[in-house]
């Protein structure tokens, strides 16, 4: 059996296979001893990372004991470095599999500040702590003040400088406030999003390029260009058959303010849904017409059953 050194560090980029790597460490740690996940802490940086280690760890344990193909690599990977028989390893994979479920408070991959709340609240006496100790981070304190230094401190050759103004010079062409602090906060809260911490190194590494932001704008302007154009033809095809059959807007269910009031917006090139429509269907199949008779041809409108 070969004995693995006190301390062992991997470095990899996103998508090398860090996780099976861990998963293997930490499987070959259970066959030598089925027990070992009670004095086993895995650390992770997000819940994500959390929820998918532990079932990567139990789904492959479970693979191996019952011989499941998609976790021959594993067992392959463990069969070299333990230099172990096959079948001793898939016994033992299963009598760990066997233990942790039935006392799987103590099979511990935790993400760090879940971790360091634990060492807390274990030392809140000596801390001097409450019993009940709440740890609250008061993130958007410290984003804004991250933001407001950040402002201060920008010069003449900072690309961030760029980007700001220009984004500053399209809101005073809109019409709207020129102090973007706001917005930049609003923003900035994506940083505490788990989905920007495990990209966010591939998106620094594209904000690297100074025009980034300027090509992504028009990239995104371009598509919304074309979504107005292709939403006025539905409005237009929309006018068109109504004119078709000789019917008038106000002949509809609530008149101008249903759902011609929507093909209005789309006409104008407003596609926000900020403002409430009374005379939209809640539900697709819902008619918008008050009655099911059809409108003839000819140019007729339809009469009411109230007018009969």
């Amino acid at each position: 059996m070969k004995h693995s050194p006190e301390l062992l560090v991997y470095k990899a980029s996103a998508g090398s296979g860090k996780t099976f790597t861990l998963a293997v460490e930490y499987i070959k740690l259970l066959i030598q001893n089925p027990r070992a996940y009670r004095n086993i802490l895995a650390v992770t940086f997000t819940n994500k990372a959390t929820t998918e280690m532990k079932e990567r760890i139990l789904s492959q344990l479970y693979g191996i004991w019952i011989k499941d193909k998609d976790s021959d690599p594993y067992l392959q990977k463990i069969t070299e470095e333990l230099e172990m028989p096959q079948e001793d390893i898939r016994t033992a994979a299963g009598t760990a599999l066997h233990y942790m479920i039935h006392d799987y408070s103590r099979f511990r991959v935790e993400t760090i500040d879940s971790f360091f709340q634990s060492v807390m609240r274990n030392l809140a006496r000596e801390l001097e702590l409450g019993a009940n100790l709440n740890i609250e981070l008061n993130n958007m304190e410290v984003l804004s003040d991250a933001v407001d230094s950040m402002i201060e401190k920008l010069d003449r050759q900072s690309p961030v400088l760029y980007w700001l103004l220009e984004y500053i010079e399209e809101r005073i062409a809109d019409d709207k406030r020129w102090n973007v602090s706001g917005e930049i906060k609003n923003f900035g809260r994506n940083i505490f999003d788990e989905g920007y911490i495990e990209k966010g190194n591939g998106l620094r590494e594209k904000l690297r390029d100074k025009d980034c932001i300027k090509n992504y704008r028009e990239t995104l302007q371009a598509i919304l260009e074309e979504v107005q154009e292709q939403m006025k033809g539905f409005a237009d095809q929309f006018f068109g058959i109504l004119d078709t059959n000789g019917v008038k807007v106000e002949d509809l269910k609530n008149g101008s303010r249903g759902i011609a009031s929507y093909f209005n917006k789309l006409q104008s090139g407003k596609l926000d849904d900020s403002g409430k429509m009374s005379g939209l269907p809640r539900r697709m199949g819902e008619k918008n017409l008050p009655h099911t008779q059809r409108y003839p041809r000819s140019g007729r409108k339809r009469t009411d059953s109230s007018a009969e």
